[in-house]
């Protein structure tokens, strides 16, 4: 590609929206895009079968019209007819047997899809889950062209209501797709524009060069709030941050111990002074915005009396020493400043009698692998869900499954387990809600690990954008957004 090229796909046209983010997409290949921007650009480029909506814990249609199971085990679906992929190949059965069989490979998607008819196709799963919508609802779990497939094209070819036109480093162009089955977009063009730091971004935001974006952090919000030619939104994200406990390691295995460190923690303080306010102090695994949270189970506040008794019956009167291992390696939204939070943890737990010594890993994948293994005491971490399904977050976290992988607190509960089972089984959504409740109140009696906030999420936009929509997991959808300037 020449110079000249490049610079001239990083300019975007006049009218076209620009989004404005910190980082390039690790990867635009649908199924394998992981990242919160290759996520944002694969949300506005591919469809998935089914959609979720914000507090809504049952599914919508997108390319399924309907689906039904009996057993949660095997899924049948009738899906839209009419619609191509940016390509021209037409969307049916035969493209959903083959993106579920791409998503085996992966992502180790645990069942098989059968064609039952042109536009009928069946999903067997390995084990039921009742979870399955949610699953098919991220975007990387997107429908993608089978030629796209065939081909290993490095770019998304989906059904969505833009079409990505050139991807290099430093922008993503995407132009609209008239013939996108929920209407043609109300924009023409849309930008991913990265900016060398945040303050580079909140200056095109203020000055115009930037419409709107995602990536504002704590540091720039009171400025940003001051302006009036930006409108900030916010919500209390699908996230949580926690201090992970390895159960497995004395005195870490007792649950006496455990609690006591989670009423040494002065959740509030750490909203208030490392979060400016832009948070909220978590009291449960879950984030009250997920359906299924259970606010019976607020047992979660600052009682340090109660920690030194707690620590004293177990044996530990006069505390004792244990090791808290951070990284130097924000991440957000959850955890901006991670050895900063490590520090105020190490000293809440000091005025229990829990002396902590903070070692620093020397890079982000090294902090992940010492977690996956269990070799640490302490270690501060976080999770965004993926899906809005409490599925996401309890069977990662908990599950007996997911131990050296996303369960790093070691957690081995059989009494968990069959309540995740039984959520996963239950045909019907509140009996789903009643088993995730039971979890949430067992949790709270074994206290795995200490829950500490779910951070706020801040979306910026001039004044003159209107129709932006954000999914659950706060992914922007673009499909509505127009620039509107007043007389």
């Amino acid at each position: 590609m020449s110079l000249l090229l490049a610079l001239a796909l990083l300019a975007p046209p006049a009218d076209t929206i620009v989004v404005g983010v910190l980082a390039d997409p690790v990867s635009l290949v649908p199924h394998r895009a992981t990242d919160l921007v290759g996520e944002a650009v694969v949300v506005n480029a591919c469809d998935t079968l089914v959609r979720f909506r914000p507090g809504v814990g049952h599914a919508d249609a997108s390319l399924a019209l309907t689906w039904a199971t009996s057993d949660n085990h095997r899924w049948t679906f009738t899906l839209r007819r009419g619609v191509r992929f940016h390509d021209g190949a037409p969307f049916d059965a035969d493209a959903v047997v083959a993106n579920i069989e791409n998503l085996r490979k992966e992502r180790a998607f645990p069942g098989r899809a059968e064609r039952l008819g042109n536009h009928v196709v069946a999903i067997d799963l390995e084990q039921p889950s009742a979870a399955l919508l949610a699953t098919l609802s991220q975007p990387f779990f997107a429908m993608q062209s089978p030629r796209a497939l065939a081909s290993g094209a490095s770019l998304p070819v989906g059904t969505g209501p833009f079409r990505v036109e050139a991807a290099v480093p430093g922008s993503v162009r995407l132009v609209a797709n008239p013939h996108h089955w929920g209407g043609a977009p109300a924009s023409a063009r849309v930008a991913f524009k990265r900016f060398a730091s945040e303050a580079a971004l909140v200056t095109a935001l203020r000055d115009g060069q930037a419409d709107l974006s995602a990536a504002i952090g704590q540091d720039y919000i009171a400025a940003l709030q001051a302006d009036e030619s930006v409108q900030l939104d916010s919500q209390t994200g699908l996230n949580i941050a926690f201090v992970s406990i390895n159960n497995e390691r004395e005195p870490w295995n007792r649950p006496a111990v455990r609690q006591a460190a989670a009423r040494a923690l002065d959740r509030d303080a750490l909203v208030r002074e490392l979060l400016r306010g832009h948070a909220e102090p978590a009291r449960n695994p879950l984030p009250p915005r997920l359906w299924g949270y259970s606010d019976r189970t607020r047992e979660l506040f600052l009682d340090r009396p109660t920690a030194r008794r707690l620590l004293a019956e177990a044996g530990f009167p006069g505390g004792f020493d244990t090791t808290l291992l951070t990284v130097n390696s924000p991440r957000p939204p959850y955890m901006p400043d991670p050895v900063r939070l490590a520090q105020r943890i190490a000293e809440d737990l000091a005025a229990v009698g829990i002396r902590c010594r903070t070692t620093l890993a020397a890079s982000w994948p090294d902090y992940v692998a010492r977690g996956s293994q269990g070799d640490y005491e302490l270690m501060l971490l976080g999770w965004q869900a993926d899906t809005a399904d409490p599925n996401d977050f309890l069977s990662a976290l908990l599950g007996g499954p997911a131990i050296g992988t996303t369960n790093r607190s070691r957690y081995a509960s059989p009494a968990m387990d069959a309540l995740l089972k039984r959520a996963q089984r239950a045909t019907d959504l509140e009996g789903r809600a009643a088993a995730y409740r039971e979890a949430q109140a067992l949790f709270q009696r074994d206290m795995p690990f200490v829950p500490l906030y779910h951070v706020a999420l801040f979306t910026a936009h001039r004044r003159e954008i209107h129709g932006l929509a954000l999914g659950p997991t706060g992914l922007m959808r673009l499909e509505r957004v127009v620039r509107e300037i007043e007389p």
